[in-house]
């Protein structure tokens, strides 16, 4: 903003002087504690406006102000696209928040892009091993420093609709099913109850734009990769196209699974197992909450093992992580919020909410999390998957890389081309997307 230079009276130009000399260290960065110790910090979440994560996260940061006088938090949040889509131009302008809630896919992006603090020092002050999720998020960086402290984990299980395994004679899932066992369910669910020839309801969903509930994890299952550990792309292999054969059979041939465009038109690919059109379905934790409103009786098992015995179990964490730009007492001060949040007393409020396996390892053996009074049963599925899971192959450019993957492969499952071509095409496309790639200084 322009200063005006109209003449002042001497005491008043330097008031004003002072007032700005104030204003600008402010914004520097350095001026964040006032005269009596407090400080001022913005925090930043995505969630649906008025709903059950927004609410809760609004109390929580109440009752971490009365446990923590002297810091103050200004709240942003909104729905998950607007968020990160604002989150970014913020950055740009570095007028971030000093601590944000980032999808856990998110946290190299943010860190190549030199926009993140290294936690390591921080967490030093914890003991990690009591905390889900904290390995994965250092393993996403080459050189294993911690950008990001665990809010939340998603893992990977397999869904199952009790009433019509029931209604089909079908004896629910084990930790012992090979992907020809899921097949051979799947089979005797698929019901054509009217006799149009086309099924109205399907043994399992095995497309979903979701890819780590479709074909990642079964490519994982089948013995190969996406990205392998040395960073490059590794979905063209033999092993891939083995995983998206049997897709394609699946839903082409044995037709148990609707194709991309039947998905689509029978309303989106997370509608199915709710409204009961899927028997089966790979989902995530967070499926819990879209199922339950469904009123679904459902249960959910392991993964099924692929030929060589692995199930392809795949976890994100979402996290908590501190910007950068930020000064060392907000930085502080956001860092107490962080531990605040993965005490005891929050996490066992987040919980409640069932959008997240809780990351304090104490929370997740108490009763509210291991026998709710809503399905599924049996939760620790989800920690023994989250155990033996695998990250989502994270790097900086982790959204482009994907978007060509996933472009190219849609295409093959939708038949418009071969998997040979889409997976040479995606894997060429996806490391072209990395090799651009050159980190901030």
């Amino acid at each position: 903003m322009p200063i005006r230079r109209t003449p002042r009276p001497r005491s008043t130009a330097t008031a004003v002087a002072l007032v700005l000399a104030l204003t600008a260290t402010a914004c520097g960065g350095a001026g964040d504690e006032t005269g009596d110790g407090s400080v001022t910090i913005t925090l930043g979440y995505y969630a649906e406006a008025g709903g059950p994560a927004d609410g809760t996260m609004r109390e929580l940061v109440k009752q971490f102000e009365k446990a923590n006088p002297t810091i103050h938090v200004k709240i942003e949040s909104a729905d998950y696209d607007k968020f990160h889509t604002r989150l970014r131009t913020q950055l740009a302008g570095r007028k971030a928040p000093d601590v944000w809630l980032s999808d856990g896919v998110l946290v190299q992006e943010f860190a190549g892009r030199n926009s993140l603090r290294d936690l390591s020092e921080y967490a030093e002050k914890l003991n990690e091993d009591d905390y889900h999720g904290v390995d994965l998020i250092r393993k996403g960086d080459p050189k294993g420093r911690l950008f990001g402290f665990p809010q939340g984990a998603q893992s990977t299980a397999l869904f199952y609709n009790k009433k019509l395994f029931a209604d089909a004679g079908v004896e629910e899932p084990t930790a012992d099913w090979t992907y020809d066992d899921l097949l051979a369910a799947a089979k005797k669910l698929t019901k054509d109850t009217n006799g149009d020839g086309k099924p109205d309801v399907y043994g399992l969903r095995t497309y979903s734009p979701s890819f780590v509930e479709s074909w990642w994890p079964m490519v994982k299952a089948f013995g190969g990769d996406v990205l392998d550990d040395g960073g490059k792309v590794a979905i063209d292999s033999p092993q891939g196209r083995e995983a998206f054969d049997w897709m394609l059979k699946a839903m082409y041939e044995d037709k148990v699974a609707p194709d991309p465009v039947t998905t689509e038109a029978l309303g989106k690919s997370q509608t199915l197992f709710p409204s009961s059109v899927v028997a089966m379905q790979f989902g995530i934790y967070a499926r819990i909450q879209t199922a339950n409103q469904g009123k679904v009786d459902f249960g959910v098992a392991p993964l099924p093992k692929g030929p060589g015995g692995e199930r392809g179990d795949l976890a994100n964490v979402n996290a908590w992580v501190i910007n950068r730009a930020s000064s060392d007492a907000r930085a502080d001060a956001a860092w107490k919020w962080i531990e605040y949040f993965a005490g005891e007393k929050p996490q066992a409020a987040w919980t409640e909410i069932g959008e997240a396996i809780p990351i304090n390892k104490k929370v997740t053996q108490t009763p509210a999390f291991l026998s709710p009074a809503t399905p599924p049963a049996d939760r620790k599925v989800f920690l023994d998957s989250l155990a033996s899971a695998d990250d989502l192959g994270l790097n900086p450019v982790w959204s482009e890389y994907t978007a060509a993957i996933t472009e190219a492969v849609t295409g093959a499952l939708s038949k418009e081309t071969s998997v040979a071509d889409a997976l040479k095409t995606g894997q060429g496309e996806a490391q072209s997307a990395i090799d651009r790639f050159r980190p901030a200084g």
